[in-house]
């Protein structure tokens, strides 16, 4: 088994929008990037690979295991999505219970459960709020607590909506770190991001979206010298240009 994911033409349409041929593969301790424009396919992408949304045609396999209705759940176990925004992820009344909750809900005894979030806790550092409502935190400190959620269920898959989002530098290397970390433990990583310097700097691979279809899926050294993927993330280099120009055109106003 070399594959975490391996989706095979998967065709899904809904109203007017249409994803058309999929294919792709997340391997064993990769991280691989999911780029495109909105309305790409990538939000409908990660819900076919959750079991939220079923194809109209193809397959998906989840280490080995075709996803269907009557492995949903179990196959689902293995798979942690981390939201854009960690307040659609937070709702109970403390970090602890919020930790807490995921493996409660798998029917673990209540040593266990503890065990699990002492040690989810420290990974993210931040055992010292275990008590501290969940509506108290900095977006970052929320970020790791929601992230601290999903590991306490031991996912072997990670996905990540835009992971970095509204995070400062020393937040940003922190929850890099913490991924880095996650990646030695031998997790996979699927995630979406319009940063090129984080696929610069944290992807083995890429895949880009365009209107529903595979543009690219590939090394990242060869993604990141396509004109055509390079639109879909946005150019690093023509964005700074843009940046310095607005800076001298302002200057003279």
């Amino acid at each position: 088994m070399t594959c975490a994911i391996e989706v095979n033409h998967v065709f899904f349409r809904y109203d007017e929008f249409a994803m058309e041929d999929i294919n792709m593969q997340l391997h064993l301790c990769e991280h691989k990037a999911l780029v495109g424009l909105n309305g790409s396919g990538k939000t409908t992408l990660f819900k076919l690979m959750l079991g939220l949304l079923e194809p109209d045609e193809g397959e998906i396999y989840i280490f080995d295991q075709k996803l269907g209705r009557e492995n949903l759940w179990d196959v689902r176990k293995d798979i942690g999505f981390l939201f854009q925004n960690p307040d659609d992820q937070l709702f109970a009344p403390t970090v602890w219970e919020d930790v807490a909750f995921g493996p409660r809900n798998l029917g673990l005894p209540e040593s266990e459960v503890g065990q699990r979030v002492t040690e989810a806790l420290d990974f993210v550092r931040m055992t010292d709020l275990a008590h501290r409502p969940v509506n108290q935190m900095s977006h970052g400190q929320a970020k790791r607590v929601a992230l601290a959620g999903i590991l306490a269920m031991k996912p072997k898959i990670l996905f990540l909506d835009e992971p970095f989002t509204g995070l400062d530098f020393p937040m940003v290397r922190s929850i890099f770190d913490i991924i880095q970390r996650l990646r030695d433990d031998g997790i996979s990583v699927l995630f979406t991001t319009h940063n090129r310097f984080f696929i610069e700097n944290w992807a083995d691979s890429l895949i880009a979206l365009k209107e529903g279809r595979v543009l690219f899926d590939g090394p990242t050294h060869k993604a990141l010298n396509d004109a055509e993927v390079l639109e879909q993330i946005g150019d690093w280099d023509s964005l700074k240009r843009e940046m310095a120009q607005k800076r001298v055109y302002d200057d003279t106003q």
